[in-house]
């Protein structure tokens, strides 16, 4: 035996003897026993999801009836078992389709081994639209409250405008781009909010094909207490150089907005600011900043200063003869002619910049001699002098003129009556010139003040006339 092994051509028959033997056993075996379908099991798949190919998305929509399919499907237990769901695939080829809307037929691919039964669907409907792109500003809204008291400002939202994308027939459709901040009892700003933002037609309903560029946005919403603009009031101290007098004042703001409880608010009708005019010592033109602190009662105010261009010139004077003298006041069923000085006019001379003065004219003047309470006879009355701003009487000192009033049913000859002395008239209001007051010319809006009251100009401050309404400050 041991000699037949060491045979090296017994071995070569022995070896092909055998392979000859396996290989009979393979093929009898698999020609005696064919695959019957007692054998093979069936397996439904279902939402198999369809795979889109083809499709330009940058240029084209594509709306379909249909996102999966269930697949049934045949073959050995082992390969059905052991094969993972998503090896099952299923296609929607839109390479050769059209814009409009078409029947496309399912392509699939299933595992080795595994025979498909049905598809269903195995055809789609589809439509493809061209893809249109439009702006549209940025809205927000706000989900619950800021603290009781406090209010919401305007939203600042950048970037302020977003870009949709959808179908041509949806995006007309397309009402407002709008986002969601929620607010629990806030007291300050909400600042760079991140802000998702989301399509919305006309009736309030989330267009969900919409592709918005940007998808969010950052979002500052001011939280603050109520608030409103008073108007900015520049009023004086101190004096400036006899050889001086203003020409020009600016502030840079005409109003501030103050910050404050309803109840506070409501009592404050203008912000009063104070120049020192002995800071100013010759002529041109300088600025100051003024500190603004919130009046009592108000929480906060805006801006914190501000600045107020101040320019002073040389003092000229100059003589505005006949200007015209206005009675008022006059009793009931009475009469009044001035009797002195004749023409029932006065010579005014005014001082102010040289510039001011030479635009100045009789129309942006006004003299009125008040008679409230003076009875029949004559009397001699100090004029009230409304004048531009900036402009003021030389001397300081208001003219007389001297009035004749008689009651027609009267029997007393009015001539006989003595002349009675100045009466005393009211003196003006300090109030301070209102910081809207950009001026530096004349204007016949300085006559006529808002509240129908006759402005007065006192001896002692040789101020000018009001203007809007106010009287104007002293001037040195």
């Amino acid at each position: 035996m041991d000699k037949w092994m060491n045979n090296n051509n017994f071995n070569k028959v022995l070896a092909l003897a055998l392979s000859i033997i396996l290989w009979a056993m393979v093929h009898i075996d698999t020609a005696s026993t064919p695959q019957s379908t007692s054998r093979l099991e069936t397996k439904i798949i279902e939402n198999v999801p369809i795979q889109v190919t083809g499709l330009d998305n940058d240029k084209y929509v594509l709306s379909r009836d249909a996102d999966s399919v269930r697949m049934e499907v045949m073959g050995k237990s082992t390969d059905l078992t052991y094969v993972f769901s998503d090896a099952y695939k299923v296609t929607l080829d839109l390479s050769k389709a059209e814009p409009g809307t078409s029947e496309i037929t399912l392509k699939y691919s299933v595992p080795r081994g595994v025979q498909l039964i049905s598809i269903t669907p195995e055809k789609v409907h589809v439509r493809i639209e061209q893809r249109n792109s439009k702006s549209f500003p940025i809205t927000v809204a706000a989900k619950g409250v800021p603290a009781e008291g406090y209010q919401l400002g305007t939203p600042v939202v950048e970037p302020s405008t977003a870009k949709v994308t959808l179908a041509a027939s949806e995006l007309d459709k397309v009402a407002k781009v709008q986002g969601t901040i929620e607010l629990d009892g806030e007291k300050e700003t909400v600042t760079e909010k991140r802000m998702k933002l989301y399509a919305y037609d006309s009736n309030g309903n989330e267009i969900k094909d919409a592709v918005i560029e940007p998808a969010t946005v950052s979002v500052d919403l001011p939280i603050t207490l109520p608030f409103k603009s008073v108007p900015l009031s520049i009023g004086f101290t101190g004096r400036l150089p006899d050889s001086l007098v203003l020409s020009k004042i600016t502030p840079e703001v005409d109003s501030v907005i103050i910050y404050g409880q309803e109840s506070a608010l409501a009592s404050v009708t203008s912000y009063d600011a104070t120049i020192d005019l002995s800071s100013i010592s010759a002529a041109g033109t300088s600025t100051l900043k003024l500190n603004l602190d919130p009046p009592e009662g108000i929480g906060d105010i805006e801006p914190k200063s501000v600045n107020v261009t101040v320019t002073a010139s040389e003092a000229s004077e100059r003589t505005i003869p006949n200007v015209s003298v206005t009675l008022e006041g006059i009793g009931s069923g009475m009469t009044a002619s001035v009797t002195s000085p004749a023409g029932s006019t006065v010579s005014l001379t005014l001082s102010g910049a040289s510039p001011l003065l030479e635009r100045l004219d009789k129309g942006n003047i006004k003299a009125v001699a008040d008679l409230s309470g003076l009875g029949a006879g004559n009397h001699v009355v100090p004029l009230q002098i409304s004048l531009p701003r900036f402009i003021e009487l030389s001397d300081g000192q208001r003219p007389l003129v001297t009035v004749q009033l008689h009651n027609p049913a009267s029997s007393a000859s009015p001539s006989a009556s003595p002349v009675s002395g100045p009466e005393a008239t009211p003196e003006p209001s300090s109030e301070p010139v209102t910081g809207s007051g950009n001026v530096d010319e004349p204007s016949p809006s300085a006559v006529n003040g808002d509240s129908g009251a006759t402005p007065t100009v006192s001896p002692e401050s040789g101020s000018g006339g009001e203007t809007g309404g106010q009287s104007e400050p002293a001037m040195p």
